[in-house]
């Protein structure tokens, strides 16, 4: 009986636990934040083009937004993704990801300029929905702020650098001695 009241507790215990990690605060679940708020938002939207395509007759809208919005959630997703790559191992420059930033971002704006310049879809609904994402990231930051997360990010932090690392340990890894006819890196 002991056994089975023990068992119990713990799975109690990893339960809040697996709760208290999912709530942390840390990039991945920000981001993941920032998408949710992004995809409802493109649904909001479709549905208001959705109303104005019925009342008004002009497909032009609700393609403008579909386009717009797919092409915000599909960059920010892409960017997370590349991202991670980037940051899972940061000792290692990974120039192949920046290069696929930097093709994403001009692909990006050609579908812009093809967009405005061919006017196929609706201008303004397209650029509207394209920003839905800013608007996401805006929304998570006010509900971020709203809810103290700041204050906790902050004592969390100072409590795993004071517990973990030491402030000297921190400044000695960026501390750098300029060495004349060093090999040059790809930043300097």
């Amino acid at each position: 009986m002991r056994c089975i009241q023990r068992t119990a507790r713990r799975r109690k215990s990893d339960r809040r636990t697996s709760l208290a990690i999912k709530n942390v605060i840390n990039e991945r679940n920000t981001l993941n934040f920032v998408s949710k708020i992004g995809v409802v938002l493109y649904v909001v939207f479709v549905a208001v083009s959705v109303v104005l395509w019925r009342v008004f007759h002009n497909l032009d809208i609700l393609t403008g937004t579909l386009l717009g919005g797919g092409l915000s959630l599909i960059n920010f997703e892409l960017l997370k993704a590349v991202g991670r790559k980037i940051f899972e191992d940061p000792k290692r420059l990974k120039l192949q990801y920046f290069v696929f930033v930097w093709l994403k971002l001009m692909a990006l704006i050609a579908i812009c300029f093809a967009v405005v310049y061919y006017q196929a879809v609706n201008v303004p609904a397209f650029f509207a929905s394209l920003g839905i994402i800013v608007a996401a990231i805006i929304g998570a930051t006010i509900y971020a702020v709203s809810h103290g997360f700041g204050d906790l990010i902050d004592d969390e932090m100072q409590k795993s650098e004071e517990k973990f690392i030491g402030w000297d340990d921190v400044d000695n890894k960026l501390k750098k001695v300029y060495k004349p006819g060093a090999k040059k890196t790809v930043f300097d």
